[in-house]
């Protein structure tokens, strides 16, 4: 009996050290360092928000893999210190932003700034992150504004409602003396796609329309504009012209009186009409344009392309517009200086797009009406676009006697 009462004391003691054994050799998790000694935070001004410059006052976060957070601080911090941070091996992202709190789903006058920037941690070493970060808005903004002509027709107070979020719109107030709140609204792109409302007093009755527009995106600055119109039978009417940084959009419903418009109108003339644009060369030409949407813009020496391109409108125009676009925000705010809107009226051009007419020769005035061709040639056009880096549109909407409408694209790309 005592023997077997030995072993069993034996037989635990060795279970307890193999335990302990186990314990002790069980590896702590690799841990590495992270390094800020060569890290800066830049900003984009690109869409003009007036924002504050990267300081200390940006919020610096860091979280693993699974999301989890795992470093709070600020950018003033990270670089005025000069201890490396320790981190367990792993992947893991860093995000800079202008705000400790989260981007509001709506709001004016309250512009987001952040940017991220994913990394590895191994074991044992350092990891520095040289190189800059640029913070770019994270949302929308949208600003709201009337042209005079549009002003002057207003007989009452109204608004303009914008939705990005279902459920956090954002009201533009014009009051009855024709003034209007200009402020930037600012709105999470929880979507793309975005709610533009009116309603208000104009010409002496309530007028509404609701229009919703898509490719809503952060970092663009979408400008709605009010414009007046006149339609067939001499009432005034409305259009609503977005602009962005990024590309412009124009929609040419116009609403009379009481009239509510949501959409596309159902009793709109189905079809294009045939309108087409094709390529209008002489027989023998060496160098024709086959796709519209990429004519690759070349320096004069290499250059042995001519652009002739004929609009086809069957059954006569009625209504001829183009809205310029591009991805240079240099060659826009040249753009701005001639062009209301940065869109043309061919067949009813402001005296001040005689501006833009010089640099891209489209052809204009009113004896485009009840044309069933029209010839131009936008070659000598490329001699100014050359020095704009970008894809420049040109989105051609052209609506014909019958009240069928074609939208065509023109790009011109300058590598």
């Amino acid at each position: 009996m005592k023997n077997n009462i030995i072993i069993a004391i034996a037989s635990v003691a060795m279970m307890l050290c193999a335990s302990c054994e186990k314990s002790l050799v069980a590896p702590e998790k690799e841990v590495g360092y992270l390094s800020f000694s060569e890290f800066s935070l830049g900003l984009d001004e690109t869409v003009d928000t007036r924002a504050t410059p990267a300081k200390g006052n940006y919020s610096i976060k860091i979280y693993d893999a699974d999301e989890n957070e795992v470093v709070s601080t600020t950018y003033g911090a990270v670089t005025s210190s000069d201890k490396n941070i320790s981190l367990s091996a792993g992947t893991y992202t860093l995000v800079a932003s202008s705000s400790v709190d989260e981007v509001p789903v709506a709001a004016f006058e309250d512009p987001i700034y952040g940017v991220s920037h994913q990394f590895t941690i191994e074991a044992g070493a350092v990891t520095e992150i040289t190189k800059p970060l640029v913070c770019t808005l994270l949302q929308c903004k949208v600003t709201v504004a009337y042209n005079d002509a549009f002003l002057n027709n207003v007989t009452g107070a109204g608004k303009t409602t914008v939705e990005v979020t279902a459920g956090h719109p954002l009201e533009y107030v014009l009051k009855a003396n024709k003034t209007y709140d200009q402020s930037a609204g600012y709105f999470d792109v929880t979507s793309n796609t975005m709610t533009v409302t009116f309603s208000g007093s104009y010409n002496g009755t309530t007028a509404k329309m609701t229009k919703t527009f898509t490719n809503i995106a952060p970092k663009q600055w979408r400008q709605i504009r009010f414009v007046a119109k006149t339609n067939e039978q001499g009432d005034a009417t409305f259009d609503i012209v977005i602009n962005d940084l990024i590309g412009d959009e124009t929609l040419n419903s116009g609403v009379a009186g009481s009239e509510d418009i949501t959409g596309e109108d159902p009793d709109a003339p189905k079809g294009d009409g045939g309108i087409t644009l094709v390529a209008d060369y002489e027989e023998g030409c060496d160098t024709e344009i086959t796709d519209f949407q990429n004519i690759k813009i070349v320096p004069v020496e290499e250059r042995d392309m001519v652009i002739k391109l004929k609009a086809s409108v069957p059954n006569g125009v009625k209504k001829f517009e183009v809205a310029i676009e591009s991805t240079s925000s240099t060659f826009l705010t040249a753009v701005d200086a001639a062009v209301d809107g940065r869109t043309l009226d061919l067949i009813n051009p402001l005296e001040k797009n005689n501006i833009i007419f010089e640099v891209v020769p489209f052809p204009h005035g009113q004896e485009l009406l009840n044309k069933t061709e029209i010839p131009f040639d936008l070659s000598t056009a490329q001699d100014a676009i050359i020095n704009y880096k970008g894809i420049h549109t040109f989105k051609m909407s052209i609506v014909d006697n019958s009240f069928c409408k074609k939208e065509i694209i023109v790009n011109m790309v300058v590598e």
